[in-house]
């Protein structure tokens, strides 16, 4: 793994040299935040012209893809104060976990994938762009700028819930990847992912509540996406049920995941809203957490 993400750092550290003195501009830096968030909404306009024929499903790929500019923005926060201060590293491991399984499941399987064109490959893709953005992010956290990071804060123990995450889904998981151990990898990916969050949140909260506005961004990106996910499942979670059941055990399970992410982000994103739009204020703040 080391040697993937010497190569992701090396690739971008490629493209944003010729660029490096501009950075420490706040001018730059809002620049390059409204490109990311230009090129997002071009992605999702040639998606939903290219690869959907309408179907609802393409809710699904857009959550994906606004997951993916969320840890975007992250990089460009980094890029541009040159530290990794508010931001968990925990929340990113616990990220690249989810992604495994998840893509251990939507590269082989097409059990819980959108139905229309975009779940040939540009859903499998967004997560794998993710996927290559957090290694990065995590490279930079522990060798390019290690001082920078609030270890004393990211203390949640969230590794201890993996195994738990694991075992239920043996007793929860649906049956649309035909396949019992697939249909389990799915599970224990959406499992892990409602409690990804949790680091990060728990990190701010105790770092006195100060939310640097870009870290508000990808917080708020990351809401956006689950919350585009709850609604694709609400609509489709009763389609899970298993052959021979008669209660949706799988698809009841679905609908609290996603309901308990939104529920964690709802409180953050309160202050984001009141922080950003209200007060005008570059900076997000949270409830003090006393320890």
């Amino acid at each position: 793994m080391s040697g993937i993400v010497h190569a992701v750092d090396a690739g971008l550290h490629c493209l944003g040299k010729q660029n490096e003195q501009t950075l420490c501009s706040s001018t730059a830096q809002n620049m390059s935040t409204l490109i990311a968030y230009a090129t997002c909404a071009m992605w999702v306009t040639v998606v939903w012209h290219k690869f959907t024929d309408g179907d609802f499903s393409i809710v699904l790929t857009l959550s994906s893809i606004v997951q993916c500019l969320g840890f975007f923005l992250l990089t460009i926060k980094v890029r541009y104060h040159k530290n990794v201060s508010g931001l968990s590293s925990k929340c990113l491991e616990m990220y690249i976990i989810f992604f495994i399984f998840r893509l251990a499941s939507t590269l082989l399987k097409n059990g819980y994938l959108p139905i229309d064109r975009s779940g040939d490959w540009v859903y499998q893709t967004a997560d794998i762009m993710s996927a290559v953005i957090v290694l990065q992010l995590l490279y930079t956290m522990h060798k390019t700028f290690p001082d920078t990071y609030q270890a004393s804060h990211d203390t949640l123990e969230i590794f201890k819930a993996i195994p738990l995450c694991m075992f239920v889904a043996i007793f929860v998981k649906g049956d649309l990847n035909s396949s019992p151990f697939f249909d389990w990898v799915w599970t224990t990916s959406m499992l892990l992912d409602t409690i990804s969050m949790l680091p990060q949140l728990w990190l701010l909260t105790k770092m006195g509540g100060k939310v640097e506005a870009m870290t508000a961004h990808f917080v708020a990106a990351i809401c956006v996406s689950r919350a585009l996910a709850f609604t694709f499942w609400l609509y489709g979670y009763s389609e899970i049920l298993p052959a021979g059941h008669t209660v949706n055990v799988a698809g009841y399970t679905i609908i609290t995941a996603h309901s308990i992410q939104l529920l964690l982000c709802a409180d953050f994103m309160y202050y984001y809203v009141k922080g950003m739009f209200v007060g005008g204020s570059r900076t997000v703040v949270l409830p003090h957490m006393e320890v």
